[in-house]
């Protein structure tokens, strides 16, 4: 069960995405699809994150880019984790609800 590993992961992507939302997120809508790698060590890949999906909008897309790239590298995968990598994709909402984008 790697949900607390997870759970401190999204957290720190929040922040760091927080931290750097353009102002146009106040009123601006979409949703930026991004996959990436972490390795063992918590680092990822040097060609992640991939931007899967724009938003449309390139300031929104660009903060949810630079989230990932602040919070690298993340923890390092728990011990019990024994793949060469994580692969994640996260998708980021910019005043859209989940169930909007086919999320339940």
């Amino acid at each position: 069960d790697f949900s607390n590993y997870i759970t401190r992961l999204l957290a720190a992507l929040r922040r760091n995405w927080v931290a750097i939302m353009p102002e146009s997120a106040k009123w601006d809508k979409g949703a930026v699809y991004t996959t990436f790698q972490i390795y063992p060590n918590g680092s990822i890949a040097s060609t992640d994150p991939e931007l899967e999906r724009t938003s449309g909008r390139e300031p929104l897309d660009n903060a949810a880019m630079s989230a990932i790239h602040a919070s690298n590298p993340f923890e390092p995968l728990p011990s019990q984790f024994h793949g060469p990598f994580l692969k994640l994709r996260i998708v980021f909402l910019y005043n859209i609800r989940p169930e909007d984008v086919g999320f339940h």
